[in-house]
């Protein structure tokens, strides 16, 4: 699959009876349209007859209603299917992912290739079943997609490469990509399904090299990593967590994956709160109670996350909100904390910037700019920090940014390499953006200083190094 829309090239195997291809032999389905491979994969180690139900994600550009022409087809056989538009439009009001749900025999460690067929001819003959609820347990099986360009194209984790585009020099990006492997086996291994090892979303990790390898397994973990986190720690709390502790684009992404309605939900009722109790207090710099004291940069990327997500999945909790009319406010309020200098200083560094808070809050930053609203005053505020953040704040003898720019009572200006990948994203996007080649030095620079000196054998620095920078690789081509 390439660029953005549902088109491979078709094929003999597809079973059609196309031009070219010889007839097959068990009824063919007389359907001509484009082709999306996948691969049917049972995901709770049975055999047997199984339900399949997995969501499906999409480019942008597709028909408004992307499930009146299209069909699934298994060796030659046209499969009455369930089909549904999740919740969540891009903005030119096609479909994020589609819910595919069928029966299907189907064993462990035995995937069995599939064709979803698309297009204006394309009429299923079959009559649809009814849906089966989704709930919080890994399904039976799932059908998805085999192609990691087209993956990456759906752009579910965001702007990203495939694996195998990946560069192979300078050296820090190939151990970059095989380190993943290593460690994350070796997290996998200790600490899944258990939401605290889900700091800094390590289920939307999960999802990231799903997307960049077309590897099931990693499907599978981002889907038990995220149920954990949902199921152990925002549902037992009631929806009321700290910023720090929200670690939400992972269970965004799994609704769109698995179309399990009560991630939709957490995402919006967490968002609520936010908009609640963080929204009015984000332009605090100095203030002393109401909540504005706490505010540093986390904070305020969290909350516009919070909004930004659920704009993207049309969360809605308790009652509906105006997520773009808060996405706005937020980040108008989040701009004007910005010092003459291209600081974010804040009471609760005791005046001290935050280089990697910073990063956190640029990033979702590029994302609003990217997909909701290209407001024209964040390129400027964005150059601004890194600018002053490369002068001031970047250890050259380290290849690491300052954790804190001041001494401050709980931390100062010593290097902070682990925190590297969290910056990176900024300095990567602007050279996109811009196509000054010196943000694509430093950017460099700042990666290969993380990729060497953080200890990823410990669970939040492997969680760091791998939550964002995957889309570094794509702002820096």
């Amino acid at each position: 699959m390439h660029g953005r829309s549902l088109s491979l090239a078709l094929v003999c195997a597809s079973w059609l009876t196309l031009p070219g291809c010889r007839p097959s032999l068990t009824e063919p389905v007389n359907v001509i349209g484009d082709t999306l491979a996948l691969q049917i994969v049972r995901m709770d180690g049975g055999s047997g007859m199984a339900l399949v139900s997995s969501g499906i994600p999409l480019p942008p550009g597709l028909p408004p209603d992307s499930t009146t022409h299209l069909a699934l087809v298994i060796g030659g056989h046209e499969q009455a299917i369930h089909v549904e538009a999740l919740a969540g439009r891009y903005p030119d009001g096609s479909a994020r992912a589609l819910l595919v749900q069928f029966q299907y025999p189907v064993s462990a460690g035995s995937p069995i290739p599939a064709l979803l067929i698309a297009g204006p001819t394309v009429t299923r003959t079959k009559t649809d079943l009814p849906k089966t609820t989704v709930s919080g347990n890994m399904p039976a099986a799932v059908a998805l997609p085999t192609s990691a360009s087209y993956l990456a194209s759906t752009e579910v984790v965001g702007q990203t490469i495939t694996r195998a585009a990946a560069p192979a020099s300078p050296a820090a990006f190939p151990t970059y990509e095989s380190q993943f492997v290593t460690y994350g086996n070796q997290h996998w291994a200790s600490e899944a399904g258990n939401w605290l090892y889900d700091y800094y979303d390590r289920a939307l990790i999960w999802y990231a090299w799903w997307v960049r390898t077309g590897d099931p397994e990693y499907w599978r973990r981002g889907t038990i990593d995220a149920v954990a986190y949902r199921q152990q720690y925002v549902e037992p709390a009631n929806y009321i967590i700290q910023p720090h502790q929200a670690q939400l684009e992972g269970l965004a992404i799994h609704y769109l994956l698995t179309g399990d309605e009560a991630s939709r939900y957490a995402i919006a009722k967490v968002a609520s709160n936010f908009a609640d109790i963080w929204t009015p207090v984000l332009d605090c710099t100095s203030c002393s109670s109401g909540g504005g004291q706490y505010v540093e940069g986390r904070i305020q990327a969290r909350t516009l996350q919070s909004h930004y997500l659920s704009w993207m999945i049309d969360a809605v909790g308790d009652s509906p909100r105006n997520w773009l009319s808060l996405m706005a406010t937020d980040v108008t309020k989040i701009l004007s904390t910005q010092q003459p200098d291209g600081s974010y200083r804040f009471a609760e560094w005791e005046g001290a910037h935050s280089n990697y808070m910073t990063g956190l809050m640029y990033d979702i930053m590029i994302k609003y700019y990217t997909y909701v609203q290209a407001d024209a005053r964040i390129p400027p505020a964005l150059k601004k920090s890194l600018d002053w953040m490369w002068a001031t704040q970047w250890i050259v003898s380290a290849q690491a940014f300052k954790y804190l720019s001041d001494p401050t009572s709980t931390g100062g200006p010593d290097p902070a390499p682990d925190l590297n990948l969290l910056i990176v994203t900024g300095y990567g996007w602007y050279y996109q953006y811009s196509r000054d080649a010196s943000y694509k030095t430093e950017a460099d620079a700042i990666f290969a200083g993380g990729v060497n000196g953080a200890d990823i054998s410990l669970y939040k620095q492997f969680n760091q190094n791998y939550t964002s920078a995957y889309r570094y690789l794509f702002y820096r081509q």
